[in-house]
């Protein structure tokens, strides 16, 4: 008797747990959808095309045109000393489906493009309940890159995608996610470090090298070897005056150099943080087959890549975000104060910028050393069978999604 109350208790339990995750997935796929909808309105109907998306799309046109990529077009997008391409000329001709439709249309698919992106890719990295949990902690990251018709949607995404790819040992997927990443921004390229925690490092450098070879020389379907080849010095000299932008960005490199005085380059910063970001790898290499510790790097990843990049602007910022966001739904085994780490996670997320992602860099640098939040220690040297429920959560979602040879890391 009692045991069936039991039974029908937890069952009852159960189910209205799993109906409200079924409705606060709902409710986040709906928020996403509706906000990407709205944005061709606010960026084309009710107020004036943005510029940003405008050199997007003419990008592929100049591309074909064969004509600089990299020099201004006051009167096609925009008369701002910043309203320049500067991405590869892959990127140009990636854009060629958002180049074609018009202006509306075009806006449209590409938001909805980046937001079901990034909301796919949690859903790679994270047990379901916690993806739907950073999604709505990421949201209003996500709108204020959306509003700016920015790629940091897409780069953010490419960039847990292919951790994603990695963790489940598909190397030609996380080549591609990394690259194509790369086309837009260099920074993505940092995302190569996943691949220290997993075998066959020297294959998935063969692939990555070769996919790169492919890449670099995709837009000769639509351009002439000389032509590829001058637009490439292009761009080299456009990033060459962009490395030596002091001035411009919401990074951490700015914010030292505002501390400290002075007009030094961005390098030495960017440097340290490099050596920074990869210091716990070596340092911990006994934590390598912990996926906590894989997971917490990815997010600790996602911080350094707006932190140390110069010319970071509000809207880069979703991609920090999205890294605060998986560390603050992932806490590790051992921590006893999550309120100090949700109160991190809710300062960096809202809209406090730089200052309160330095700290939140720090507290998953000290978690990754094996010390938590308030100096609570760590495990660090857990058995391999040993699993936490999320790791647990992890590899029940890796076996229903890619069988069992696949959850075992069985490639």
């Amino acid at each position: 008797m009692v045991a069936s109350l039991v039974r029908k208790w937890v069952s009852a339990t159960v189910g209205d747990r799993a109906t409200a995750l079924r409705r606060s997935e709902g409710l986040v796929i709906a928020l996403y959808v509706a906000t990407a909808a709205l944005i061709p309105l606010q960026r084309g109907v009710w107020g004036p095309e943005h510029n940003v998306f405008k050199i997007f799309r003419q990008s592929f046109w100049h591309l074909m045109e064969g004509v600089n990529l990299y020099q201004a077009y006051p009167l096609e997008q925009g008369t701002g000393a910043a309203d320049l391409f500067k991405y590869s000329p892959t990127a140009a001709l990636l854009f060629a489906p958002f180049s074609v439709p018009s202006y509306a249309v075009a806006l449209l698919a590409w938001s909805l493009f980046g937001a079901a992106l990034l909301g796919y890719a949690l859903t790679r990295v994270l047990p379901r309940e916690r993806a739907v949990l950073a999604a709505a902690l990421l949201y209003p990251d996500l709108l204020v890159s959306l509003q700016g018709c920015s790629s940091n949607a897409v780069i953010t995404a490419a960039i847990i995608l292919t951790y994603a790819a990695l963790e489940r040992g598909h190397q030609l997927r996380a080549a591609l996610a990394v690259l194509a990443g790369a086309a837009m921004k260099l920074f993505p390229l940092a995302a190569l470090s996943f691949a220290l925690f997993h075998p066959r490092r020297r294959r998935f450098a063969i692939v990555v090298l070769i996919l790169a070879a492919v890449a670099i020389l995709l837009p000769l379907v639509v351009t002439s070897p000389a032509l590829l080849a001058q637009q490439y010095r292009w761009w080299y000299a456009l990033e060459l005056r962009d490395a030596a932008d002091l001035a411009f960005g919401l990074s951490l490199v700015r914010l030292v150099r505002g501390w400290v005085g002075g007009t030094w380059p961005n390098w030495p910063v960017q440097l340290a943080g490099t050596i920074a970001l990869l210091l716990p790898l070596l340092v911990r290499r006994d934590r390598w087959r912990n996926p906590e510790f894989r997971l917490h790097y990815l997010a600790l990843l996602l911080v350094y890549a707006v932190l140390f990049n110069h010319q970071a602007e509000r809207p880069s910022f979703v991609i920090a975000s999205a890294g605060v966001a998986i560390w603050s739904v992932t806490p590790p085994a051992g921590v006893r104060y999550p309120v100090l780490r949700a109160v991190l996670a809710v300062l960096a997320l809202v809209g406090l910028e730089t200052l309160p992602l330095v700290v939140v860099w720090l507290a998953v640098q000290a978690e990754l050393y094996g010390y938590g939040v308030a100096g609570v220690s760590l495990p660090s040297g857990r058995p391999v069978g040993a699993t936490t429920r999320l790791d647990h959560a992890v590899a029940v979602q890796r076996a229903r999604t890619f069988g069992a040879d696949e959850a075992s890391g069985v490639d």
